[in-house]
């Protein structure tokens, strides 16, 4: 199974490639470049079958509807998330937290319902492997709540969720701040004071 991180954009955004060499696969938040997402798909043979938007904001839709043209994907969303983009990007399948997805043979996709950055926020956890974060979740940081559907506490409960999470799980955040080129869950609780909280009391004075 390969993994791929496309930089897309000029806001540090990361659209995520999962599949497998000849077979089918996935894309996550391929905003602004979609042929460039096209193009590394097709260099690394692998066929987007589902494209899945982690929440609303236009810095992750973008451009998505472009891919579902090229290579017939289906788009894949929180319902709260259809809701917000439906003049923008029409989604095929509306996800819900703890469902499984089946990609070809080889590849799980399990969705999380994760909250507090944005109403419809998802994470996706892609064959026990991999922990796709969107804006929930970034090395050493959390996405923000100050955005219209924001809320500070939503995320702190998302974040418990997260926690309870395999600490082998690589995570592959939806923006590159730059504060390290990679890192695993574990690392995370041990490290981040965002997920070193325990209360929210603790969560919601941090700076």
């Amino acid at each position: 199974m390969k993994h791929i991180s496309i930089p897309v954009g000029g806001m540090g955004n990361l659209s995520h490639l999962i599949g497998t060499e000849g077979g089918f696969g996935l894309a996550v938040d391929p905003a602004f470049e979609p042929e460039k997402v096209l193009k590394i798909a097709a260099e690394n043979k692998i066929k987007i079958r589902y494209v899945f938007l982690t929440h609303h904001h236009f810095d992750h839709i973008r451009g998505t509807d472009i891919i579902k043209k090229r290579v017939g994907a289906e788009i894949c969303a929180h319902s709260a998330t259809k809701t917000l983009i439906a003049k923008e990007v029409s989604v095929d399948i509306e996800v819900k937290d703890g469902e499984e997805m089946q990609i070809g043979e080889q590849i799980k996709v399990k969705i999380l319902h994760t909250p507090g950055h944005a109403l419809g926020s998802i994470c996706l956890v892609v064959n026990d492997t991999f922990l796709v974060t969107g804006d929930t979740l970034f090395f050493g940081n959390c996405g923000r709540t100050d955005l219209p559907g924001g809320n500070s506490r939503e995320l702190f409960e998302s974040l418990q969720k997260i926690k309870n999470l395999p600490d082998n799980l690589i995570i592959l955040p939806g923006h590159d701040y730059g504060t390290k080129a990679s890192s695993n869950l574990g690392e995370e609780k041990k490290s981040s004071a965002i997920l070193k909280a325990a209360t929210f009391s603790e969560f919601d004075a941090l700076p």
